[in-house]
This record gives structure tokens, sequence and C-alpha cells, in this order.
């Protein structure tokens, strides 16, 4: 039995990224709420860095797999 991609001993391999996004994603509520504090808008920009990184990681991945496979 093959073990499936992204996953190891049952656990996702990329956890923390995953709970990362999620977080982001609640992250926007204040906005949506219309709560502004200098601080939050901080929070936002450090956000969207992080998201930026995961986006570059994971293209990396996709790139990696797609040529892995072109070369069988």
């Amino acid at each position: 039995m093959s073990e499936s991609p992204g996953r190891s001993d049952g656990k996702p391999k990329h956890l923390l990224e995953d709970l990362f996004i999620i977080l982001c994603i609640l992250s926007l509520w204040p906005t949506i709420l219309g709560w502004d504090a200098p601080l939050y808008d901080l929070f936002l920009y450090g956000a969207l860095a992080g998201l930026l990184i995961i986006f570059y990681r994971r293209m990396r991945r996709f790139r990696r797999a797609r040529d892995e496979l072109n070369r069988n």
C-alpha cells in the first residue's frame, strides 16, 4: 500500500502551513466588522507576508512534482 502524497504516519505533512492559512482567514474578520487599530494593521501585513511565503513554497513543490512526473 502506498503512502498518499503530503502525508506521513497519518498526519498532514504541512499542518503548520494549513493552520497559518486558517488563522489568516480568521484575521480578516476585524476588518469586515470595521474595527481599526494600528497594531492590527501590522498583524495583517505580517499575515500577508506569511501567505506569500507559503504560496512560493507550494509553487516550488508543485513544480518539483510536475518535473518528477515528466521525468518518468
